[in-house]
């Protein structure tokens, strides 16, 4: 099984995406979240076929079955979890490293530590500065 913490940002809501192979073809994919609009993508997630004939997963984005089931069910569109769901899935059948991705704004509107002074804080987030790259 390979597994994905998500800090989605602003909206204060986190994630917990669990990928297993089911068989060659197959993985089950469940999210674990207070928020409803996310964990509403378990039942399309279940068993989806990601290789051969048919596979759901790889696909354009308008084609793929994970973004197909956040446009059903997420009202937000910057949502990183259908983008970690698909890193979670690449890992779990061996096509990519777990790699963590990060967005980092450099603004002065949003300096980490601004929001972590407003009350925002993320767990385990530690913001880089050049010399950490």
């Amino acid at each position: 099984m390979s597994t994905a913490e998500v800090y989605a940002g602003v909206c204060g809501h986190s994630a917990i995406i669990e990928v297993t192979k089911v068989d060659d073809k197959h993985v089950q994919v469940v999210i674990h979240s207070a928020c409803e609009q996310i964990t509403a993508m378990n039942p399309d997630l279940a068993r989806i076929q990601w290789k051969g004939k048919g596979h759901q997963v790889f696909k354009s984005m308008t084609e793929s079955v994970v973004y197909q089931s956040a446009a059903r069910h997420i009202r937000h569109t910057a949502c990183p979890i259908p983008a970690a769901i698909l890193k979670a899935i690449e890992v779990e059948v061996g096509i990519a490293l777990p790699q963590d991705v990060t967005i980092t704004f450099t603004n002065s509107r949003s300096n980490p530590s601004t929001t972590l002074r407003a009350g925002l804080q993320t767990p385990n987030f530690k913001p880089q500065t050049p010399k950490d790259k």
